[in-house]
């Protein structure tokens, strides 16, 4: 029986120490990690900036790196630094020296790089590789070269190659969550259904036990005819509904699941329950794609934001929001004409569910003026205008000359900084592309 430990759902969000301490003492065979995703949008991506600091990944990663060298256990990180592009990798691999520095730490790291040259994406366009993804629109030339950074989710063929080539630590660019579990137990030979599908379950901790938690720990075992879930915190259980609810987790499909290398179909797939804290489970299928394909994510610049909150709880007013914030708009359009846009964002008024609101009932909106320019005064400058024309609105029925919204914060312009926007998320179909991943040895 392999036994793998995920340290947690995320890097960064805090591990759970007594957790990862009772993992550790089951002579787990290796620790795995996701540290990115692009669920927070394109920013991360497009700046280059880590989400999770360097003091948020050290806190994460320095005890559970140090107790793995100890024991020769591989650790292995995925999207590392957040969106795994190579600005990420560097800032991620500035802790993981300072790590091994102050700990007197002797590691041979393995980083696969994963961010893509504009030009072989061009090339990949212009031969046809590259088709839309969820219904964006087709891709163009244009999209490619603003782009500040365009990764590709790489599979586990590289996790392999670095753990042949006996790295204690991977360090990897962008890849899907599961690969960075799948790897080790698939160079050992065990079953790649059972592999994957577990692999699938755990890369987000115990994020399926009750209760759920993506900052705690999850063990998963193989062997050659199921594979178990166990949470190592005892206040935590995973059960056939705990698990089974995870196939709905970021899979339009719960039955079918695709990865680089093949899909993963659920259909026949039984849960059991082990023990009190235990689930068993088998009878997922695999199949291999005759070609891989890959998802890439680039993310370009497009302008600073100057942000104004701002609540409401005139009945008139509400009842006449629509109106007033078409007239608002138009009055910055007169005033300001192009090189800026200007959206409202409505919480309290249909602000979650949209056009799907099914109750009617309002006594208060919270509203958002939110305001995207080629700089950053300019968009301030808008900002506080269009907060001013809200302040003073002469709606019908207004009793009093001003105060017409309520300010949060003061000032009540907010300065966000850069906006980036996606500029590429398709997929592509070529096996070569796994050729641009490689991998740099670093000892340490």
């Amino acid at each position: 029986m392999l036994k793998a430990l995920s340290l947690m759902g995320q890097l960064g969000y805090g591990y759970n120490k007594e957790s990862f301490d009772r993992a550790i003492a089951e002579d787990i065979d290796y620790i795995g990690v996701d540290a990115g995703s692009i669920d927070s949008g394109p920013f991360f991506l497009g700046s280059g900036s880590m989400k999770a600091n360097y003091q948020a990944t050290r806190n994460d990663l320095e005890y559970p790196l140090i107790e793995a060298s100890k024991r020769g256990i591989p650790f292995i990180v995925g999207s590392a630094g957040y969106a795994g592009a190579d600005v990420h990798l560097d800032g991620f691999m500035e802790v993981v020296r300072d790590i091994a520095r102050d700990n007197n730490l002797h590691l041979k790291v393995a980083v696969i790089h994963s961010e893509l040259d504009k030009e072989y994406v061009l090339s990949l366009l212009r031969e046809g590789k590259i088709k839309s993804y969820e219904g964006n629109p087709e891709l163009n030339e244009e999209d490619i070269l603003s782009s500040t950074h365009i990764v590709a989710q790489m599979g586990v063929s590289k996790f392999i190659e670095a753990l042949k080539m006996g790295a204690d630590l991977i360090v990897a660019g962008r890849a899907t969550d599961a690969s960075i579990y799948a790897a080790y137990p698939l160079l050992k030979g065990y079953d790649p259904a059972l592999v994957w599908h577990m692999s699938k379950i755990i890369e987000c901790g115990a994020l399926c036990a009750k209760p759920a938690s993506p900052s705690d720990a999850l063990l998963g075992f193989v062997d050659d005819d199921a594979f178990y879930l166990r949470p190592p915190n005892p206040v935590r259980r995973c059960t056939p509904s705990s698990a089974l609810a995870h196939s709905l987790y970021e899979n339009t499909d719960p039955y079918v699941i695709e990865e680089p290398d093949g899909t993963l179909f659920l259909n026949n797939a039984v849960y059991e329950e082990y023990d009190q804290r235990t689930v068993r489970i088998y009878g997922a299928e695999w199949k291999e794609k005759s070609k891989k394909s890959f998802k890439l994510e680039g993310a370009r610049f497009s302008g600073y934001r100057t942000i104004a909150i701002m609540g409401i709880r005139n009945p008139d007013m509400i009842a006449q929001l629509d109106g007033i914030l078409d007239d608002v708009r138009d009055r910055a359009a007169s005033e300001f004409g192009d090189g800026f846009s200007l959206t409202f964002r409505q919480y309290g008024k249909n602000g979650v569910l949209g056009s799907f609101e099914f109750d009617s009932n309002l006594h208060e909106v919270g509203l958002i003026v939110d305001v995207v320019a080629e700089d950053q005064r300019f968009a301030h400058r808008v900002c506080s205008v269009v907060k001013a024309h809200l302040q003073h609105y002469d709606y019908k029925g207004r009793i009093a000359t001003g105060a017409n919204v309520a300010f949060p914060y003061s000032p009540a312009e907010i300065d966000v900084g850069g906006v980036y926007e996606f500029s590429v998320y398709h997929i592509a179909e070529d096996e070569k592309i796994e050729d641009r991943f490689y991998i740099e040895e670093i000892e340490l």
